[in-house]
């Protein structure tokens, strides 16, 4: 059903064939993804044919997902068993690395490259029941662990020793890997939003952003909260606070709104308050089998959030050499914004 949907995007962009690698598109498709290496591992999608090229010890795996498969034996130029005339128009996988990009284009003359991204981002925006399933049970395991884990955070402990031990209770309660690795912060380091941990000792007093995802059968979580060891100061509240209420307003979203609108009802309770200029990213961003993909809750994306995408809402401030603050949920879109995350949304005091 879903190569078919990609097929009905190809006619409608005049695409001939979409060829696809070992990534993200390929587990959506088929269910079975690996990592890119040397030898091309390649899904071959025609308008009228669907098939696997691929090196020959991946044949008895590719052979329960019932899709053609070609394979080739090392030493074989693995190229001739693309069987796409001269001249065709293409869609490629966009993290297809570069060389079987140029060897593609050396052997097809291709008339016309899209990146596939056009054709199947916006299949993979609208999920599918089942998939939402499994972002629920991943979530799930993530709140558990993320809860035992308060336990463990200690003074003296570094940034990054903290981390590892989270990431050691997400396999134990079922995580079948990290949908990244964590961003566990402390102190004036958690002003970054993107640094990932550092070997700074926690200390009393500090605010501890965790931000962290586990993988799930194929599925990605994402999730932020804030820490505090011993009592936070006003500042800290304050702070929170406002960005508390700017997560609020934009989980108040309906069905139809655009995401720069849902973007404004976050930006606009911050802007008010005088930290504007300290909210320094957009508000969310689409998740599922990439823990990053569309929609995107920002200034820039203009396209309706309807039924069944899900995305993160997740603003934050942050004063440089001082301290961030970031509450990130995971939400899903029904009527209106349903937030599939249970954990509370105080701050955890250690």
């Amino acid at each position: 059903m879903r190569i078919k949907k990609l097929i009905k995007a190809m006619e409608e962009k005049n695409i001939d064939y979409t060829i696809i690698g070992p990534t993200s598109n390929m587990f959506y498709f088929t269910q079975f993804s690996d990592e890119q290496m040397e030898r091309p591992l390649l899904l071959i999608v025609g308008r009228n044919e669907s098939y696997f090229v691929a090196p020959k010890i991946y044949e008895e795996q590719l052979s329960k997902t019932d899709i053609e498969i070609k394979t080739y034996d090392d030493g074989e130029d693995p190229y001739t068993k693309i069987k796409i005339p001269k001249g065709s128009s293409l869609s490629i996988d966009d993290q297809l690395w570069s060389v079987f990009l140029i060897n593609i284009i050396n052997k097809v003359s291709p008339s016309n490259i899209l990146p596939a991204s056009k054709l199947i981002s916006k299949l993979r925006a609208i999920k599918e029941e089942e998939e939402i399933e499994r972002m629920k049970k991943g979530l799930d395991i993530a709140e558990k662990s993320f809860l035992e884990f308060l336990d463990k955070i200690k003074e003296g402990k570094t940034e990054c020793e903290l981390a590892k031990e989270l990431k050691d209770i997400f396999y134990d309660i079922g995580a079948d890997n990290v949908s990244f690795e964590p961003i566990l912060t402390s102190g004036s380091n958690t002003s970054m939003p993107h640094l990932r941990c550092t070997d700074r000792k926690v200390k009393n007093g500090d605010v501890v952003i965790a931000d962290f995802g586990v993988k799930y059968h194929g599925y990605s979580t994402d999730t932020t909260r804030v820490i505090s060891i011993g009592k936070p100061t006003a500042e800290v509240l304050h702070v929170y606070n406002i960005v508390k209420d700017a997560q609020a307003s934009a989980e108040d979203a309906l069905k139809e709104m655009t995401g720069k609108e849902i973007d404004s009802l976050a930006r606009n309770v911050i802007t008010a308050k005088s930290f504007g200029k300290y909210f320094i990213h957009r508000t969310g961003h689409g998740i599922g089998i990439d823990v990053h993909e569309e929609p995107y809750i920002s200034q820039d994306y203009s396209e309706k959030i309807v039924n069944n995408m899900t995305f993160t809402i997740e603003p934050g401030i942050y004063l440089p050499g001082k301290f961030g603050i970031r509450i990130e949920d995971m939400v899903v879109m029904k009527d209106k914004v349903r937030v599939m995350n249970s954990l509370e949304k105080e701050i955890f005091i250690v």
